[in-house]
């Protein structure tokens, strides 16, 4: 199965401005995955400190 090829069927050409298709195809994927990790850790919840988990220990303790 040749991608170029079914492209060059639908579509007529390979290019798009004057750069190959595999490389937006590539481009596309990239941002994809940064959109991705930004939404996941942008979701996260940030980890206590060890300071004050250290200080919370201690309190437990007396």
């Amino acid at each position: 199965m040749n991608l170029n090829h079914i492209w060059m069927n639908l579509f007529g050409t390979t290019q798009w401005f004057g750069i190959d298709i595999g490389f937006w195809v590539s481009m596309f994927v990239i941002a994809i995955v940064v959109v991705v990790m930004n939404v996941v850790f942008w979701g996260m919840k940030p980890k206590r400190k060890a300071v004050e988990a250290a200080i919370d220990k201690q309190g437990e303790k007396r």
